[in-house]
């Protein structure tokens, strides 16, 4: 798996969601998104991103399973947690309200733990982290 262009071709796809939140907002003159346009573009573009250049940048082994594991729980965690703070801020009719809240907080759970994976990694493959110049 390439992990460096797996985060960034996602953190394209929050950026353009982000951006097309951003606009509705400032043409509907309202911030009722501002939370979630917040959380995708910090979390979704923001973090996937400087994950995906790390893995560009420094050559973590491939077959590392704390690498893989730190790229998925970064995927899932950031859909969970943008997803579900929408569905807790806007309370869909389909979603009762226990659900939304606990996909809200399984989706950031999941995210906590990619952070997690990836500072082990930054100890695990700290002979990897050297200056390029």
């Amino acid at each position: 798996m390439n992990k460096a262009k797996l985060l960034i071709r996602i953190s394209a796809i929050y950026a353009v969601i982000g951006v097309f939140i951003g606009s509705h907002m400032a043409g509907a003159g309202s911030h009722l998104f501002r939370p979630i346009h917040t959380h995708i573009l910090v979390v979704g573009w923001l973090s996937l991103f400087a994950f995906g250049i790390f893995y560009a940048v420094f050559k973590i082994p491939r077959e590392s399973k704390l690498a893989s594991s730190q790229v998925w729980t970064a995927v899932v965690g950031s859909f969970g947690l943008t997803t579900g703070m929408w569905m807790y801020y806007f309370n869909p009719s389909w979603a009762p309200e226990v659900l939304s809240l606990i996909y809200f907080i399984v989706g950031g759970t999941i995210l906590v733990i990619s952070f997690f994976f990836f500072l082990l990694i930054t100890f695990k493959f700290g002979e990897y982290l050297i200056d390029r110049n």
